[in-house]
């Protein structure tokens, strides 16, 4: 079961879902804290990792869970190199991360779970196109809950992601996207410096 947003902040993003997540895991005693009611880290707490670590062998994208080992110590588990291996870490030598009990679409991309509840943010927001739906609803394998208004899920719908790179110029097809600057060089036939072609 994975908790997908389309965005990071606000009372839908993945930062205030996880935050109300890990209070209702704390006030129910499922999450009993081990360092203290300010501590983030208690049994069960869902780990994504933001920045790559080779000195660790953990990199973006990697999710884990805090459990505790055979002598009651909390430790932060992330899968290992071979099938059925997994890693623990104490928590405090972990390399960037936050909580993963939800994330967004962009986080989750190249993933797939068997299940996906699929949040959409209350008002239409920028960043929400028709592919970033798109890219919610597949990662689910077999089932798929979506919740968010009609509204908000039209106005996705009919937007597209543009991306404004160049590259369709730059690859010899036709696009209205060149950019200004690069419309001399195009003019003057000629690769120059600081330029793909």
């Amino acid at each position: 079961l994975r908790l997908l947003t389309a965005v990071r902040n606000g009372p839908q993003g993945a930062r205030g879902l996880n935050a109300r997540i890990e209070q209702q895991l704390a006030e129910s005693g499922s999450g009993a804290r081990r360092l203290g009611a300010a501590s983030p880290w208690f049994q069960g707490r869902l780990l994504l990792i933001t920045e790559n670590s080779y000195r660790h062998g953990l990199f973006n994208g990697d999710v884990g869970i805090c459990l505790r080992d055979a002598q009651g110590a909390l430790v932060a588990w992330f899968e290992g190199d071979s099938d059925g291996q997994v890693r623990g870490f104490h928590p405090a030598a972990l390399p960037a991360h936050e909580s993963a009990f939800a994330m967004t679409v962009h986080k989750a991309q190249g993933s797939e779970f068997d299940e996906v509840w699929l949040q959409l943010p209350a008002r239409d927001a920028r960043v929400l196109s028709r592919e970033l739906v798109y890219t919610g609803i597949t990662r689910a394998r077999r089932e798929l809950h979506l919740a968010g208004s009609e509204a908000v899920l039209r106005a996705a719908l009919v937007r597209h992601a543009a991306r404004i790179s160049g590259l369709g110029w730059r690859l010899g097809g036709v696009s209205d996207d060149v950019p200004a600057d690069q419309a001399a060089i195009a003019s003057a036939g000629e690769p120059r410096q600081g330029t793909l072609f």
